[in-house]
């Protein structure tokens, strides 16, 4: 499951870009953001770091669309296996703050998917 800020339609382009077959959620609110603790704001967002996390995604050719939903909401990644375990919790200090892909598939339970994005 995906769970992003923004509205329904951010949500349908979003599964159909990435042809994800996992439902997608909206957090209109932004509830569930706050309820664990992540990042928002214009200072986080206007950071130094941030430029230079746009430099290294602009040189593996990864390029920004237009911005959809908050764009001062920082984002991160929880997985979260059945019976409400939480196995992995990234949440990102500014854009482009990813953790490390195989720390998150290491969470993922081994029958898991795997989708390459």
């Amino acid at each position: 499951m995906v769970v992003g800020c923004g509205n329904r339609h951010f949500a349908q382009g979003f599964r159909e870009e990435l042809a994800l077959t996992t439902p997608v959620y909206v957090d209109t609110r932004r509830d569930a953001y706050r309820a664990l603790g992540m990042k928002r704001g214009v200072f986080r967002t206007l950071t130094l770091t941030t430029l230079q996390n746009m430099v290294r995604a602009w040189r593996t050719g990864a390029r920004q669309r237009r911005v959809q939903g908050d764009p001062w909401q920082m984002g991160g990644i929880l997985v979260v296996r059945p019976g409400g375990h939480i196995a992995y919790r990234y949440l990102s200090e500014v854009p482009g703050d990813h953790p490390p892909l195989a720390d998150v598939l290491a969470a993922l339970p081994a029958d898991a998917p795997r989708h390459a994005v």
